[in-house]
């Protein structure tokens, strides 16, 4: 007896949603966004040394990759007056002194006209 009972009060709550299902939510993007270039960067504090690791698309660091714009890389700092120039997307920056800095990587093409592309990392050398 009590096995038709919970089958019978299975069956009343399984009908009862059936009627009032929800209609699924579609989703659709009528245009694409048009990024501009961008640089992701990754960075690593050991004693005064940082290191860089840096991802530009479409822009490249040597000769092997066709149909990129050829670039490099410079590294200035607001506190020591430091000014780098980097030809590898993977780079050290040496002998920092101790305390806060902000180092500004920016990616320029070999005649040093700026591509645009420029970010600011915080660092702290203790």
């Amino acid at each position: 007896m009590k096995k038709i009972i919970c089958l019978m009060l299975m069956l009343m709550v399984v009908s009862g949603c059936k009627d009032d299902m929800p209609e699924p939510e579609t989703f659709s993007f009528s245009h694409k966004a048009h990024a501009k270039e961008s640089l992701s960067i990754k960075h690593i504090v050991q004693g005064n040394q940082v290191f860089i690791e840096c991802i530009v698309p479409d822009v490249t660091f040597t000769s092997s990759r066709k149909g990129a714009k050829k670039g490099k890389i410079i590294v200035t700092s607001n506190t020591n007056g430091l000014y780098k120039e980097f030809y590898t997307a993977a780079f050290v920056v040496r002998n920092l002194p101790k305390g806060n800095h902000i180092l500004t990587v920016e990616v320029v093409s070999p005649g040093n006209k700026s591509l645009g592309i420029k970010k600011q990392l915080y660092v702290t050398i203790p």
